[in-house]
């Protein structure tokens, strides 16, 4: 058993793991690095795999690595109060949150209490009373049932 140091601290071998030790990517390494996050900030397995057997170094550590530059991106955008586009380009966002009104949302409730699984005919049905596209009203019925799941009538036949 090792003893403790005068300054309690224990040797170096007797802390057990401790940190990792720190990687230095050499240029050429942070080069291939910068040059595949261009492409692709969010590369997927088989990618990195290739880049860490290119580049000598394990495919963890090039997780991190990505990670870590996506964060500094972010903090970099912050700075410069630019939004960050994320894993989709700039052109590329998110559908308008559709608003849904007061009186909407009590006719959709009362089906919803009613049927908590709608089939097409009773959603276009409550497109037209309601004046939503029909592909939204099953969307607030998905996410009804995430959200509320003990709430409404039962499963279909099929689930039960």
């Amino acid at each position: 058993m090792a003893l403790p140091t005068p300054d309690g601290a224990l040797p170096a071998g007797a802390r057990g793991r401790g940190r990792r030790r720190r990687l230095v990517w050499t240029p050429s390494q942070r080069e291939a690095l910068r040059a595949c996050f261009e492409r692709n900030p969010y590369p997927g397995i088989a990618t990195r795999e290739e880049l860490a057997q290119a580049i000598g170094i394990p495919e963890p550590r090039v997780q991190i690595w990505f990670q870590n530059e996506r964060s500094r991106q972010l903090r970099q955008h912050r700075r410069e109060s630019r939004p960050w586009p994320g894993k989709r380009g700039p052109q590329e966002g998110r559908r308008k949150r559709t608003a849904v009104t007061r009186s909407q949302t009590a006719l959709l409730l009362r089906a919803f209490q009613q049927d908590r699984f709608p089939g097409i005919a009773t959603r276009e049905e409550l497109a037209r009373e309601t004046g939503l596209p029909e592909s939204r009203i099953q969307i607030w019925f998905q996410n009804r049932r995430a959200r509320h799941p003990g709430q409404g009538g039962g499963a279909p036949a099929h689930f039960q």
